[in-house]
């Protein structure tokens, strides 16, 4: 069975509790993912995605109260789990809750992140290792 660390993000890029939306956005562009860890000097107080922030655009909501919107105003309640906690495990409690990101935790520190997207790379790599011919030239 692959191990946790060998299916989440490790050391993640991560936004502090004060930044702007309009920030963090940027952050999510630049590195292209949909999950920011959100911290509060190095302590983590919550996960913002990507979903978070296309809710707070909705029509209706004043450009305004955007610009005064932060990454702690925004970010969700965050599961955390140990690094040594089996992947099964995790991802079973994933879907029982409907998470789609979970961080990953260290003697006490964020060690990581597991996305969704984490997870389907890697069943997608899974899936070619186990089903698609090792032979074929037409595999590169």
């Amino acid at each position: 069975m692959p191990t946790l660390t060998e299916v989440m993000t490790a050391f993640p890029v991560h936004v502090d509790e004060k930044d702007s939306i309009a920030a963090c956005a940027e952050v999510m562009k630049e590195h292209h993912c949909h999950h920011l860890p959100v911290l509060r000097g190095h302590e983590p107080v919550g996960v913002l995605s990507t979903r978070e922030i296309e809710l707070a655009r909705q029509p209706g909501t004043r450009t305004a109260d955007l610009v005064d919107l932060t990454a702690g105003d925004l970010c969700r309640q965050f599961d955390s789990v140990d690094l040594h906690t089996r992947l099964d495990v995790v991802l079973d409690n994933m879907a029982d809750q409907g998470e789609d990101a979970v961080l990953v935790m260290r003697q006490g520190r964020m060690a990581g992140i597991l996305t969704s997207q984490d997870v389907c790379r890697s069943y997608a790599a899974w899936l070619k290792d186990h089903y698609l011919p090792t032979d074929d030239p037409e595999i590169a």
